[in-house]
């Protein structure tokens, strides 16, 4: 009996663990995000910081908190085989019922001009 209490109990670790998985990614403007409050997810665009632009993001701070914004290295597949591509991933929370978005601005070495703009709806159920 007591083996089958501890085997119960791994097994509920286990699930908990695999449901706790990474946040989904998004990377198509336009694409409604849809996540439940307090939900982590992650907008995700290419870049190329070298070249002195960078992406900033612009939240509903009463809507949406912004966690994170980190540089990854990923790789895609292409025609060619794979490539390693760079991206801005910006991390947020959902914080309460409604609807928000956020506003990707593409900014030069000045700062001051946007050179793109990307916006992301988000729903949050």
């Amino acid at each position: 009996m007591r083996f089958l209490s501890v085997s119960a109990s791994i097994v509920s670790i286990l699930l908990l663990v695999g449901c706790s998985g990474e946040p989904s990614i998004y990377r198509e403007p336009g694409e409604v995000i849809t996540v439940k409050v307090n939900q982590e997810f992650i907008i995700a665009t290419p870049t190329n910081p070298p070249t002195g632009y960078m992406w900033t993001a612009a939240v509903d701070e009463s809507m949406l908190e912004l966690l994170s914004s980190t540089l990854e290295i990923n790789k895609v597949e292409t025609d060619g085989g794979t490539e390693s591509i760079m991206e801005q991933h910006f991390r947020c929370r959902a914080l309460k019922k409604g609807t928000a978005e956020v506003q990707l601005n593409l900014r030069g070495p000045d700062v001051q001009h946007i050179w793109q703009q990307k916006t992301f709806p988000v729903d949050i159920k």
